[in-house]
């Protein structure tokens, strides 16, 4: 029987798939540009900034639960080699084909660049600015995240080699569920370290950490899950105070900021790990199928929802048809292009996929 953790993948696609509705409301946010801005829209910026905290440090989380689960079976050697197949490979081909994609639409929309998608590389690979790309310039755009989980694993696995030479025996199974919540400290107090307009390698090196060294130790997990509603009320409390003062107050700097900030993102990762662990836990043909897209979803989604609301914006200022429009498109074509990049042989491989086996 497999003891694989269905739960932690099932919270990854999950996640995943939710980042088209949050980055289709990036459109009305009223705090920074995006690649299409509309306008300031509270409402929408609402769940965009109660969110914010725990979605993407959860992904660094996973990532490194994940990665104490297959070095059980994997060499270093071997582990770096998928490394660079899963993440720098792919990052490379969607960095000059999707993320191209995005700064030539946003430069189309902001700056009413009037050259061809091609022609438009010369701006996309000379230019260098603030790294957002909402100019049309270089940027990584939501690719980061492969960029920096690609850093933080290569930092990651000298670290656990060092660990295992010199501490082989090290381990955190018996830590008290009392002493969790100290563990944030542990990404504030690294998050100035390569800090690049609020993603922190240092800050997102120390909870892929906490989830390798810590939260996969089952012992943990068990106690922690006791304990899923608490965090998670803790969470709620922390985000209402947060999005109230940030999006509706304007107080966008603020010391109650920072503090609402973390703990938000604390309690939401102990709290959304525990409730996985007791709800998510299916392995179905649903699961199986979004698991095997996710990744795919992540490269791709952004590229598509951008084309959407460009185009969208033009013929509509409704904002309930610009959102569900583009949400519900961009997933329907996000999973439309996922069927077929695995079906090409050498394509597939260039966006993370394995190549399929043929034997004669």
């Amino acid at each position: 029987m497999s003891d694989r953790k269905y739960y932690i993948d099932n919270l990854r696609w999950l996640w995943i798939v939710f980042l088209i509705p949050f980055h289709a409301a990036m459109a009305w946010n009223g705090w920074e540009g995006n690649y299409i801005w509309l306008y300031e829209n509270k409402v929408l910026s609402s769940p965009v900034i109660f969110i914010a905290p725990w979605y993407m440090p959860l992904l660094f989380v996973l990532a490194g639960m994940s990665t104490r689960y297959a070095m059980k079976n994997r060499s270093y050697g071997q582990f770096a080699i998928e490394r660079v197949k899963k993440l720098l490979i792919p990052l490379i081909t969607g960095g000059f084909t999707v993320v191209a994609l995005m700064t030539y639409m946003s430069d189309k929309y902001h700056n009413n660049y009037s050259g061809s998608f091609f022609e438009h590389y010369q701006v996309f690979l000379t230019n260098v600015t603030d790294l957002t790309g909402y100019d049309g310039s270089l940027t990584p755009g939501h690719l980061w995240f492969l960029l920096f989980l690609f850093i933080i694993s290569m930092i990651s696995l000298l670290l656990i080699a060092v660990q295992r030479k010199i501490l082989p025996k090290l381990s955190f199974a018996k830590i008290k569920t009392a002493y969790l919540p100290i563990l944030m400290f542990f990404p504030l107090m690294m998050t100035p370290i390569l800090d690049f307009g609020g993603k922190s390698i240092g800050g997102n090196l120390a909870l892929f950490l906490i989830g390798y060294y810590v939260l996969s130790e089952e012992d943990v997990l068990e106690r922690m899950t006791k304990y899923r509603y608490l965090y998670l009320a803790i969470m709620l409390v922390f985000d209402v105070i947060l999005t109230y003062t940030f999006v509706w107050k304007g107080n966008q700097i603020g010391i109650v900021d920072t503090i609402c900030n973390v703990c938000a993102a604390w309690f939401g990762i102990l709290g959304f790990l525990g409730l996985a662990r007791c709800s998510f836990n299916q392995n179905n043909v649903i699961t199986r199928y979004m698991t095997s897209r996710s990744f795919m979803i992540y490269i791709f989604h952004f590229g598509w929802l951008v084309v959407f609301q460009y185009y969208l914006c033009k013929v509509t200022k409704s904002v309930m048809i610009l959102y569900f429009v583009s949400v519900v498109g961009t997933l329907v074509m996000t999973l439309l292009t996922c069927e077929v990049i695995k079906r090409i042989p050498g394509i597939r491989f260039l966006f993370g996929e394995k190549e399929k086996m043929f034997h004669v």
